[in-house]
């Protein structure tokens, strides 16, 4: 028996065909990062297939699927293990009884999804990659990928193309119209482009010739501009934070040029001004307690009290799968008060717990790199992860496949890029 596998295990060795997609297969990853452009043209293609609502699933089944092939054909030392495995093994166990408690098993199923489908792109990012260089790249891509984004999205705005009335409180001064891009709505396009405005500034810094710089430099521009016309307060704020933290990490001089940035727009700009100056206006107070944020924050609060320890089930509030589900619902505009309101306390513990440890592992990530170039790349990472957390705080980021997907595909690379570093390429 045993000549036997060890004939079968030199036979898999000597495969050149599952050697390929051993070394390749990282590639796979380019397709994540392309996320919304490829979800777009299956959207506006008709759905071939029925591919445009299973496309991301088959995507990240071949990852899990090259994962297991890498492993058969370089051994079960070629997994990489995380800090972070501990805490999504708990929360992932908690979900799974949350679910099976659940008074709607349909409706709980769906809602699990959304807290478990995506977090396994990190699993797949963390052990896809071979070498340094494959992140740099893959990350640019994203840049080039936003960077056409947000382009579209300027076009839109100066267009002035209709946008749902929903959009626009009739109260504001200087807002016309919002660029919503391929993604489909502002927000969670400024979530997008607060994710990658650290790793255009991060190529920027890092930028090995002029003409890359350049490059760099215009889709700084770029996303910073439709970011702006996006009219999203909360991506505005997020991405600045995110942007803060970049800075302080690796060019503390930029401090106060960011300062400095942000005194400026407002004043260089009729509709930011008035999009935050409304923030403080009684007119948008009264809108918020009748129907807008603070009534869906009191609402998720009233929720959590009736049920403190285990919440009103998942997927039954707050959400897509509650607004399509049960009658009357309504997104909650804030992910951790719907986790609250739908799993209790011990489910929002859970999720802050996993979360913490996802920023903590990111952040250890940032100090063990070793070059300028890498260190810079990290933090950028890191601030554009931090930027999509803070959003969170008034949206439902995670709740949209596009956002939870390159949440945790990104963490998965940052985690990864340390051990890229002291690794050789596989022969």
């Amino acid at each position: 028996m045993q000549p036997l596998l060890a004939a079968g295990r030199t036979t898999v060795r000597e495969s050149r065909l599952l050697a390929l997609a051993a070394e390749k297969a990282w590639l796979l990853l380019f397709a994540a990062t392309a996320y919304p452009l490829i979800d777009f043209a299956l959207r506006r293609s008709g759905d071939p297939g029925g591919l445009a609502g299973t496309w991301d699933e088959i995507l990240l089944f071949l990852g899990l699927l090259l994962i297991a092939g890498r492993l058969f054909y370089r051994g079960i030392g070629a997994w990489r293990s995380s800090e972070l495995g501990l805490p999504l093994y708990l929360f992932c166990a908690f979900i799974f009884l949350a679910l099976v408690r659940s008074p709607e098993i349909g409706v709980a199923v769906e809602g699990a999804r959304v807290y478990l489908e995506y977090v396994l792109w990190f699993f797949v990012a963390l052990n896809l990659p071979d070498r340094t260089g494959q992140v740099r790249t893959l990350s640019a891509f994203f840049v080039a990928t936003c960077t056409v984004i947000a382009l579209y999205g300027i076009g839109q705005y100066i267009a002035g193309v209709p946008v749902p009335q929903s959009w626009i409180d009739q109260a504001e001064a200087g807002v016309r119209t919002r660029a919503f891009s391929v993604v489909g709505s502002p927000n969670v396009l400024g979530s997008l482009l607060a994710l990658s405005l650290p790793l255009a500034g991060a190529g920027f810094f890092t930028a090995g010739s002029r003409a890359s710089r350049a490059g760099y430099a215009a889709a700084s521009a770029a996303i910073t501009i439709c970011l702006l016309v996006t009219f999203s307060r909360g991506a505005w704020l997020a991405a600045f934070l995110g942007l803060i933290l970049f800075a302080a990490m690796t060019r503390p001089a930029l401090l106060a040029l960011l300062i400095t940035a942000a005194l400026v727009a407002p004043a260089a700009s009729p509709g930011i001004a008035g999009r935050f100056l409304y923030l403080f206006s009684s007119g948008y107070l009264v809108s918020s307690q009748r129907s807008g944020r603070i009534a869906r924050w009191q609402a998720a609060l009233d929720k959590l009290w009736q049920h403190p320890l285990t919440g009103e089930g998942l997927g039954r509030f707050g959400g897509a799968v509650a607004a399509r589900a049960i009658p009357g619902s309504f997104y909650v505009d804030n992910f951790y008060l719907k986790t609250a309101a739908e799993t209790g306390l011990i489910g929002l513990g859970a999720l802050f717990f996993l979360l913490v440890s996802a920023w903590r592992a990111g952040y250890r990530a940032c100090a063990a790199v070793v070059t300028p170039a890498e260190k810079t790349l990290a933090a950028a990472l890191l601030s554009g992860l931090t930027a999509v957390l803070l959003h969170n705080l008034v949206e439902n980021i995670f709740e949209t496949p596009l956002m939870s997907t390159l949440f945790w595909v990104f963490l998965g690379l940052l985690v990864a890029l340390p051990r890229l570093t002291a690794e050789q390429a596989p022969k």
